[in-house]
């Protein structure tokens, strides 16, 4: 047997391998988290903390981050979808790494 034989099936060069594609899935959801994070922050930012009857305790604020993140972790698999935020990233990163193969019909022809 060669050494072609034993490597098993090769790819199209430039295009991405499942574990790859499959990494790039998961990072966009990721990065679709960390958003859902940082929008609960800023809304939360957005309510002044000194109104009530008591200050909010420092306890109260790590609670209130802890349950941020997550939610964040929960947020991108409810709304998994065509027009999801992890669906848009995923698709602009895939074309970024292995831009679509241009079909080529020879050397043009001088006219």
């Amino acid at each position: 047997m060669n050494a072609a034989a034993l490597s098993g099936p090769t790819l199209p060069s430039g295009a991405p391998k499942p574990d790859d594609d499959a990494r790039l899935r998961k990072t966009a959801i990721q990065m679709e988290g960390l958003f859902v994070q940082r929008m609960f922050a800023a809304m939360r930012d957005t309510v002044s903390s000194g109104e009530g009857l008591m200050p909010q305790s420092s306890a109260q604020e790590t609670f209130t981050q802890l349950l941020d993140e997550k939610l964040a972790e929960q947020v991108p698999a409810q709304f998994d979808g065509a027009h999801s935020l992890a669906n848009a990233l995923y698709h602009q990163l895939r074309q970024r790494i292995a831009p679509p193969a241009q079909e080529s019909t020879g050397p043009a022809s001088p006219t």
